[in-house]
């Protein structure tokens, strides 16, 4: 059944969906001690939790609740944020060990690398008094999930939600893959990876909105980088992609939906008809879902030539197709990047000034289409 988790008795529902195509080899064959031990960090992890958790915070992105009261995340730029009394901050957080996360406090940002099982970390230790926190996962929804099993703090409560709200559906660009690096010749790796410096988190920050960037590294549409499946086609509509359960679009309605895919279907080949039919399908369902959201269709940054050309040709048909339908509210957007120090971050993937040039071109675009008005510039 579409969405759910092939489901081992032993271990299956303990594997991020990353391992999923090797299951039935590998997962069976995993020793008892590494199973059992997994299975008692989550069980440990849930234990954990206290009260103060999901209802305390805002929690930014899409989630899933945990049964004991915290949350689970997947998505990049997904978290939490609230204000708190000082002099501490502790969140007891379960992760698979790989994942990164941005730590904001009054401003002033770290990262933390997630350690595997379940960990308590101290996010704050300061000065009394009145304080914001904001943590965000760097790391893509390819790492796996990252679970919130306890927020602990003196005076915890959620902050306000901001007037505007915008959702990206995409793929490694929206998630900021490789945007630290160097440059184009450097190997990807979790600590130049960094979402918060992705244009869907710029033109989040540009507005003052609140976002969901529904991206996860190497997917497209209808083909993915590496073949295997689902694509985000399917995974769009999920809460979280390792999860089960298929997301609720009343619970976040947004006003404006970019959706930047296309370049890891069109990588290879040119995928044909089966692309053009698939985007007028997604805009189509969008519109039925988000009646009243601008929606732009977007393109650009690592495709060259008549690969490029394909694309973009494809996808500003598909827009032009549901306009002549009646929908008005549907734009096309091209990323017309300079070259220069700052282009390409690692495995040629656009690094940071390239992410400022494609926050700009959409700021443009939402600001002409709906009349927002910018709160902070992501840079000149």
């Amino acid at each position: 059944m579409e969405g759910l988790i092939p489901f081992c008795a032993k271990c299956a529902l303990l594997l991020p969906y990353r391992h999923r195509a090797g299951w039935r080899r590998s997962c069976c064959s995993m020793p008892m001690k590494l199973i059992h031990r997994l299975i008692g960090s989550l069980i440990a992890a849930a234990a954990l939790a206290g009260a103060a958790h999901a209802q305390n915070v805002r929690i930014l992105g899409r989630s899933d609740p945990v049964p004991t009261g915290g949350f689970a995340i997947q998505w990049p730029s997904s978290g939490f944020e609230a204000t708190f009394d000082g002099p501490t901050l502790k969140a007891t957080i379960f992760d698979w060990g790989s994942n990164w996360l941005n730590v904001e406090i009054d401003g002033k940002t770290s990262p933390l690398a997630l350690e595997e099982g379940s960990r308590t970390y101290t996010l704050f230790d300061g000065a009394p008094g009145r304080h914001t926190i904001r943590v965000t996962r760097r790391t893509a929804s390819n790492v796996g999930i990252t679970r919130f099993e306890n927020v602990e703090a003196a005076g915890l409560h959620p902050t306000s939600a901001p007037d505007h709200r915008i959702m990206v559906i995409g793929d490694s660009f929206a998630s900021g893959f490789g945007v630290e690096g160097v440059n184009e010749k450097c190997a990807y790796s979790h600590q130049t990876q960094n979402a918060d410096l992705a244009f869907p988190a710029l033109l989040g920050r540009t507005f003052g909105a609140d976002i969901h960037v529904i991206a996860t590294d190497g997917r497209g549409l209808i083909r993915n980088w590496t073949g295997e499946d689902p694509t985000m086609s399917t995974l769009a509509w999920q809460t979280l992609p390792d999860g089960a359960t298929s997301w609720t679009p009343q619970s976040y309605k947004a006003q404006v939906i970019v959706v930047n895919l296309g370049t890891n279907d069109f990588t290879a080949s040119d995928p044909g008809e089966s692309f053009d039919a698939a985007y007028v399908f997604m805009l189509r369902r969008l519109r039925a879902t988000y009646p009243d959201a601008l929606i732009v269709g977007s393109i650009g940054g690592s495709l060259w030539g008549k690969r490029f050309a394909a694309a973009r040709t494809s996808i500003s048909d598909a827009i032009d197709l549901v306009r002549k339908e009646g929908d008005a509210n549907v734009r096309f957007v091209e990323f017309k990047l300079r070259s220069g120090p700052g282009r390409y971050g690692c495995d040629y993937h656009p690094g940071q000034r390239a992410q400022i040039e494609m926050a700009a071109a959409l700021e443009q675009e939402i600001s002409n289409s709906l009349g927002w008005t910018t709160t902070n510039r992501a840079a000149d």
